[in-house]
């Protein structure tokens, strides 16, 4: 369970409020286990200096699922062994008191122990299924992604040449996890400094330029779909969209093709979808029907990873809600884990905040409004300028409004840099269909455009 103290920042002398989980339960609370997992347990932000601070604490580690419990004491308290078991015999009792009397087996009276950090990182993921191979072989990418940090910028293609075979997706996924992490901590040169290396990975290395050949084929295939569907009439209905697929079954990358067609237009592939596609393979030609039977098992698996995926979002973002709102800081919170802000927890947010509303907890509805008020500020402290302005612009309450606005305070921005953003926009509010919105954007766009040209 979180607890509240006040922490003295080591760099620049600030004392602020900081929060310390001593007890991790992996089923009750996930994101511990994430944080503990990434190497995020306990670190705070210096509001002053924004200097990461690492408070060390006895912990307990427990998992009843897989029936694991782990102590660890930092060496570094330097605490004797009598001090040891106090601290651990105190955690012991904070977890026994919180666990059902039915669910207490003779694991809990037997934990395991570990002496590093390290150690108990490794005994839960050995728990997870994660083997001390994969583990081996993802410290040993860790190593070489740091001997690439500190190798000059011109002897770098020759040092990729010479790790080539080790390149693979997960190297390429490690160095994006280390960026974030780094970014995180609000150490942004760093995290440039890896994403900039990769760069370099992905152009000098043999997976690098397969995989980058590969995104390009995607965005061109998914460039070709989107054109087609806006080709398809306003008006166009289900008997259209299955032309197109049964078209695009007969394309050598008929996969490619499907799935992007999926991706775009997952609502309207309903049963109603499928049932026309059932009575069209009963109407072909018998030469014609293997083709478009293809083409809807392929469609119905493609639907199902993204439904999974779907699924999979929801389920994080609710539970990573359940944590914020439990957690004494979520302010704090928020900052350790700002990957997790996306419009999967948003609507999850949305979704509580109409429920508590109905149910009349008023409680629950203040708590909820009020994470949602601290969300809203964290993403507009840490959005990029040019993005917030956009965001200005569009939530005026006339076009005219936002036209005087753009003329007034769009100088502070170069046009290039502002017109960039509101392509990005653009692609963001056509994929929810928000036409007023768009025909403000397209007409704002225009006077940016000439804003650049004055």
């Amino acid at each position: 369970m979180p607890k509240r103290i006040t922490l003295q920042c080591p760099s620049c002398g600030q004392i602020f409020p900081a929060t310390i989980e001593t007890l991790i339960d992996a089923g009750r609370n996930p994101e511990a286990k994430i944080q503990l997992l990434s190497g995020h347990l306990n670190q705070q932000i210096c509001p002053q200096c924004r200097t990461p601070v690492t408070l060390a604490s006895p912990l307990i580690y427990h998992d009843g699922a897989k029936e694991l419990l782990i102590t660890f004491v930092p060496m570094e308290l330097n605490l004797t062994k009598d001090q040891q078991e106090k601290a651990v015999g105190e955690l012991m009792r904070e977890l026994t008191a919180a666990l059902p009397r039915e669910s207490i087996k003779g694991y809990i009276f037997q934990p395991r122990q570990a002496l590093t950090m390290q150690s108990l990182i490794d005994q839960i993921l050995q728990a997870d299924g994660v083997t001390p191979e994969m583990m081996d072989e993802q410290r040993a990418r860790a190593q070489l992604i740091e001997t690439l940090i500190r190798t000059p910028q011109a002897d770098l293609p020759a040092v990729i040449a010479g790790i080539d075979d080790k390149v693979d997706l997960r190297f390429i996924q490690l160095m994006s996890l280390m960026a974030q992490r780094l970014a995180q901590e609000d150490q942004r040169a760093a995290a440039e400094q890896i994403l900039q290396v990769q760069q370099m990975v992905v152009a000098h290395s043999s997976f690098g330029r397969r995989l980058q050949a590969r995104l390009e084929r995607q965005d061109a295939i998914i460039a070709a779909v989107s054109a087609d569907l806006d080709a398809l009439p306003e008006e166009a209905d289900r008997a259209e969209l299955l032309d197109l697929a049964i078209r695009y079954g007969e394309l050598e990358e008929r996969e490619d093709y499907l799935q992007a067609l999926v991706a775009l237009v997952r609502p309207a592939l309903d049963d109603e979808f499928f049932n026309q596609l059932m009575s069209r393979i009963g109407q072909a030609l018998t030469s014609a029907r293997p083709s478009i039977e293809m083409v809807g098992e392929l469609m119905r698996e493609y639907i199902a990873v993204i439904d999974q995926q779907a699924q999979a979002a929801m389920q994080n973002a609710a539970s990573f809600l359940q944590a914020l709102v439990n957690h004494p800081d979520p302010d704090a919170m928020l900052r350790a884990n700002a990957d997790m802000i996306d419009d999967a927890l948003m609507a999850v947010l949305t979704a509580n905040m109409q429920q508590a509303r109905r149910r009349g907890d008023r409680q629950m509805e203040t708590r909820l409004r009020d994470i949602y008020n601290r969300i809203i500020a964290f993403l507009d402290a840490n959005m990029q300028p040019e993005l917030r302005f956009v965001n200005q612009l569009l939530s005026t309450s006339s076009d005219e409004e936002a036209r005087m606005l753009l003329k007034s305070d769009g100088g502070q921005f170069a046009s290039a840099a502002l017109i960039e953003m509101m392509d990005a926009v653009e692609q963001i509010l056509e994929s929810r269909g928000e036409t007023a919105l768009l025909d403000r954007l397209a007409l704002l766009r225009q006077d940016a455009a000439a804003l650049g040209s004055d």
